[in-house]
C-alpha cells in the first residue's frame, strides 16, 4: 500500500504558522488553495521544535506535581478538554496495529521521563506513584484505584468505544513506561470498558 501523502492534488493544503506550545499567544492555520511549498516540511517539524514544546509542557507539569502550581488555564473557556470525543471521531476508525504501536510508544516514553523527572526531584517511589495519580484524576482522564491491580473507572480513553479485546493503547504505554522507571514493574491490560468491562483493569508483571 503506497503511504506517500499526495500534496500536490489536494483541494484545500493547511500549514500551522503559530503555535501555543511554542508560546504564541494563539494556534494559527493557513488555508490556500492547492499546494504549499513548505507544507511538507511544516508536518515534519524540526526535532528542535518538538523538544522546546515538550520541554514546555513538562515545565507545567513538573510545577504541578512539585510546586502546586495550577496547570495551563486558557483565559475565556477554562481548562476542561474533552479531546478523548474529538479522538475517537477522528483516530479510532483507523486505528490499525501500526498506529496501536505508535499510542502505546508514546505513552511509554512520557511515562519513563515523568517518572525519571520526579524521582531525580528526590521523590521518593510511593510519592511518586502518588503524584502522578493525582494528575491524572486532576486532568479527568479516570478514577483510579490502586492496590494488587490498578483499576480505573470512567477511563476517558475507552469512554464510547466497543472492542472485543483491551484497546486502552496510550494508557497501557504511558503506566508501563512510569511503572518500569520508578518501580521497575510492568503492567498488562486485563479487563476494559471498551469491552463491556466495569472498569479497565491492569495486572503488575
Amino acid at each position: 500500500m503506497n503511504t506517500t501523502l499526495d500534496y500536490a492534488n489536494r483541494d484545500w493544503n493547511a500549514i500551522e504558522t503559530k503555535c501555543i506550545g511554542l508560546g504564541d499567544p494563539y494556534c494559527e492555520v493557513k488555508l490556500v488553495p492547492g499546494e504549499i511549498d513548505d507544507l511538507k516540511a511544516s508536518l515534519e517539524k524540526d526535532s528542535t521544535v518538538i523538544e522546546r514544546i515538550h520541554e514546555r509542557l513538562m515545565e507545567h507539569l513538573m510545577g504541578f506535581l512539585l510546586h502546586d502550581k495550577s496547570l495551563m488555564e486558557r483565559p475565556t473557556i477554562g481548562s476542561g478538554v474533552h479531546i478523548h470525543d474529538f479522538q475517537h471521531v477522528t483516530a479510532a476508525p483507523t486505528v490499525n496495529d501500526r498506529l496501536q504501536t505508535v499510542f502505546k510508544m508514546g505513552g511509554a516514553k512520557a511515562g519513563r521521563m515523568l517518572g525519571e523527572r520526579l524521582l531525580d526531584s528526590g521523590l521518593g517511589a510511593d510519592e511518586t506513584v502518588r503524584r502522578v495519580i493525582d494528575l491524572m484524576e486532576h486532568c479527568k482522564v479516570g478514577k483510579i484505584t490502586l492496590g494488587e491491580t490498578i483499576r480505573m473507572r470512567d477511563n476517558c480513553e475507552r469512554f464510547g468505544i466497543k472492542t472485543e479485546q483491551p484497546s486502552c493503547y496510550f494508557t497501557t504505554g504511558f503506566l508501563n513506561g512510569f511503572f518500569s522507571a520508578v518501580k521497575n514493574q510492568h503492567v498488562k491490560e486485563t479487563r476494559c470498558i471498551a469491552m463491556g468491562d466495569p472498569y479497565c483493569e491492569w495486572e503488575f508483571r
